[in-house]
């Protein structure tokens, strides 16, 4: 397995190349840089050929909320709707970059998160046809405005392959806000399928810091076998 690093700016990117040929291509944005702990998941699951990039070192709240919000989760929060400052760095710089150093072009791309990273990976497809297949595991959907945008705006290309989750302890939150999270996954889900795009929803036990990784690899599982 090679890897490579890259940065831009305080973002750090590592491309785990695997594979040879045009297989697909997962773009996971993390929190911390895990894309060991990805593939070691990956392997124990028993996962098909792809190759890995992982994006991270980001001002988390900042640069994946799709607009700016008032306080929701803590005085801290800082949900500034830095997305669209994001999203060009991933595809003008990352993508190129990274990719020329692969044998082939990817047979498909994925973009991937968890929490913040899953709302940014749903609204992306609505801003780019780059990724066909998105992954949201635990994503934020209970963000402000969020689920009454993606009614009204399609994505970019129809989509592929859509995996989102969410943990089945999530929506006992006392925020009121955050407790909307499983029915608002569920109703982006509903409105997917009805778009004729293929869709899977998961819940999985737990809060919503139960075993991140491990809910990452059931979606990409799930799209590298169904799309």
């Amino acid at each position: 397995m090679e890897v490579q690093e890259f940065k831009f700016n305080h973002r750090r990117v590592c491309l785990y190349k695997l594979e040879q040929g045009n297989v697909p291509l997962v773009y996971s944005i993390d929190y911390h840089e895990n894309g060991q702990l990805l593939l070691e998941t990956s392997k124990q699951m028993g996962c098909s050929g792809f190759n890995l990039v992982t994006i991270s070192g980001l001002h988390w709240n900042q640069e994946l909320s799709p607009w700016p919000v008032e306080t929701v989760v803590s005085k801290n929060d800082r949900f500034t709707g830095g997305a669209p400052g994001l999203l060009p760095v991933i595809v003008e710089q990352v993508v190129p970059a990274v990719e020329k150093l692969l044998d082939e072009p990817p047979v498909w791309r994925c973009l991937a998160g968890y929490s913040m990273a899953g709302l940014f990976a749903v609204w992306a497809a609505h801003h780019t046809n780059l990724f066909t297949r998105i992954l949201s595991a635990s994503g934020s959907m209970w963000y402000p405005g969020w689920l009454e945008f993606a009614q009204e705006h399609a994505p970019e290309v129809p989509l592929l392959g859509v995996y989102l989750s969410v943990g089945e302890q999530e929506s006992t939150s006392r925020n009121a806000v955050l407790q909307t999270v499983g029915e608002r996954t569920r109703a982006l889900a509903d409105m997917f399928a009805s778009r004729g795009m293929n869709v899977r929803f998961e819940l999985n036990p737990g809060n919503h810091f139960k075993n991140p990784p491990l809910r990452v690899v059931k979606g990409i599982k799930w799209l590298l076998e169904n799309s």
